[in-house]
């Protein structure tokens, strides 16, 4: 993270201040995205894989809200090895995607066993109206979940597909 932090500070970048914003209780995303932008992304990656749980939830939100082509790739990774706050926050973020790269974030959330990952993920392809491309998913976790309310989500979704 030293690296990071150092090659950070020749851009203009202040590695402590976007540190400083993160260990805040709440946090405006939107502004620290316009804040902070693309060149956080590095540090925000390296936070996403750390043992801060709050550090790296926090930081996975915000790389949902920068604009910036890597975001996708860095959002997939949450999705796939993060803990399940991490990949709530990868399925919210994806939201905030073009349709082709939330396609492949939201199919490793739906995929997911955590019932709040997958009702993020849900809400997230409601908000997209993308349920006609998870629709096989989508009927899947409607029949066979576990938890009943997330079936219930489901079942819903399917009905507004109709």
């Amino acid at each position: 993270m030293a690296q990071t932090r150092k090659k950070a500070a020749s851009t203009g970048f202040d590695p402590q201040e976007l540190l400083d914003f993160l260990r805040q209780d709440e946090l405006d995303y939107p502004a620290g995205a316009a804040k902070f932008g693309k060149e956080a992304l590095p540090l925000l990656k390296e936070l996403i894989a750390g043992s801060d749980e709050n550090l790296s939830m926090k930081a996975a939100y915000l790389v949902g809200y920068i604009d910036d082509e890597s975001v996708g790739d860095i959002l997939k990774e949450a999705a796939e090895k993060g803990s399940s706050t991490i990949r709530i926050a990868a399925a919210f973020g994806a939201q905030k995607r073009s349709p082709e790269v939330a396609e492949a974030i939201l199919s490793k959330a739906l995929d997911d066993t955590n019932p709040s990952v997958v009702k993020f993920a849900m809400r997230s392809v409601s908000a997209m109206k993308m349920q006609n491309k998870f629709k096989s998913k989508i009927d899947h976790i409607s029949k066979n979940f576990l938890d009943e309310n997330i079936k219930n989500s489901a079942k819903e979704l399917m009905k507004k597909n109709k």
